[in-house]
């Protein structure tokens, strides 16, 4: 046992997927810890904005970066570097003609955009400026996974994090700027960030802006065709923030927002889990496993659906404490979307235990269907009971899309990799 363990510690599979998990819960657990600070000084219809603002960047994201980040990783092991550094360059021109693109449609519309997510258009700029810096962080993260340098990936992610959350905080307890405060933070956070990617880029010799109209057709032959896939994630959770605005308000949007937020420990825990379960099962997978074994697999992950509902229940359950304790009076009611967010996490990391075995058998087809259909349910779902029962109704249509989404992925996994389930 302790020779397993040993040869365990050294694999470097296993150390950097655990320093990649780490960095993430940590990440993301910084938000979740400055949430009663922020929830002191801001108001419900302060989170109903921030809520709208994500939700913005989320889809201007989508159109001004057209997905082609993800080509970095597969171009990496493709060229040799001083081509990839070409690469790179023409990438980011790139970015820069879709931002004009984005910044005119933004600017001739602009009247339409305010009445729609109630954002002044000045700030509706601002999100557009901070989707290019993401866009620039990304690729200097997304390199340094190529690398294989998971230590510099977690630490520069967690420095940004920090120094953007910092930045809010003095904007928003310092200069009492409410939600703009915390907007600032993030954008000039993330713009320090850019610059200093960008120079950690050039330092690489990453970094070259001769043009090349091939890299950039590659480049926009990969991403295009994924924008459909992202508009589906988009769907599921941006959407229907903008519906909330729409038809209930920001003060509402801000409890929604909030009662989200306190779900989020358990969509990390769902995540991280399965930053290692999905090496393992591949790599059994990849062994012709036995009955047995499949056996063994299917067991595990009962298991795991059985733990995952229980701790959202047992969060369900201990959430009314957490609120009293560590948010502001003016949230106690954002406990009445936990119960359905809680549930929905669940089965969202049901999900990720099913949909891995359509991954290795390289079938998604079939699975962008389910996943575009399951969004678009979601959101036609949301908007009828939202007019109907108010806010609550999104939190219940996310918990049925996310439901039926399982449902629909875990029989479909199982026509692609047969597995003994028993219930098929």
């Amino acid at each position: 046992m302790n020779n397993y363990l040993k040869k365990l510690y050294n694999n470097k599979l296993f150390k950097d997927s655990f320093v990649y998990i780490i960095a993430d819960v940590i990440n993301k657990g910084i938000p979740f810890l400055l949430l009663p600070i922020l929830t002191y000084y801001l108001t419900p219809d302060d989170y109903g904005v921030l809520a709208t603002f994500n939700s913005l960047i989320a889809i201007l994201g989508t159109f001004i970066g057209l997905s082609i980040q993800g080509v970095v990783t597969v171009n990496f092991y493709k060229l040799n570097k001083r081509n990839f550094a070409q690469y790179i360059g023409n990438i980011i021109i790139i970015l820069i003609f879709s931002f004009l693109i984005v910044s005119i449609i933004l600017y001739l519309f602009r009247g339409y955009f305010e009445n729609l997510i109630q954002i002044p258009y000045k700030w509706i700029v601002v999100a557009s400026l901070l989707v290019v810096a993401i866009f620039i962080v990304t690729i200097n993260l997304t390199l340094w996974i190529a690398e294989q340098q998971p230590k510099k990936y977690g630490i520069y992610q967690i420095l940004e994090t920090s120094l953007k959350f910092g930045l809010s905080l003095f904007f928003v307890i310092i200069l009492s700027m409410r939600w703009e405060g915390r907007v600032l933070g993030m954008f000039i956070g993330g713009f320090i960030s850019a610059i200093i990617s960008l120079y950690l880029l050039y330092r690489r010799k990453f970094l070259d802006f001769t043009y090349n109209f091939d890299y950039i057709k590659d480049a926009l032959k990969f991403g295009i065709p994924l924008i459909p896939h992202q508009l589906s994630f988009w769907l599921r959770s941006g959407a229907v923030i903008f519906l909330l605005v729409y038809l209930v308000g920001k003060k509402e949007t801000g409890l929604y927002n909030v009662g989200a937020q306190l779900v989020v420990p358990l969509a990390v825990l769902n995540d991280a889990f399965n930053k290692a379960w999905a090496p393992f099962l591949y790599k059994k997978l990849s062994n012709n496993p036995s009955m047995q074994d499949k056996k063994k697999l299917v067991n595990f992950t009962y298991l795991y659906f059985f733990s995952i509902l229980v701790l959202s229940l047992l969060l369900i359950f201990i959430s009314p404490y957490i609120i009293e304790l560590i948010l502001n009076k003016k949230f106690y009611n954002s406990y009445i979307f936990i119960k359905f967010l809680a549930i929905a996490t669940a089965f969202r990391g049901m999900y990720l235990m099913v949909v891995n075995y359509i991954y290795y058998e390289k079938r998604t087809k079939i699975l962008a269907y389910i996943t575009f259909g399951t969004s678009l349910f979601n959101v036609l779902f949301a908007y009828w009971l939202i007019k109907k029962i108010g806010a609550i109704g999104a939190a219940q249509a996310y918990m049925y899309a996310q439901a039926l989404s399982f449902i629909l992925v875990w029989f479909y996994s199982n026509k692609v990799y047969k597995m003994p389930w028993k219930i098929f």
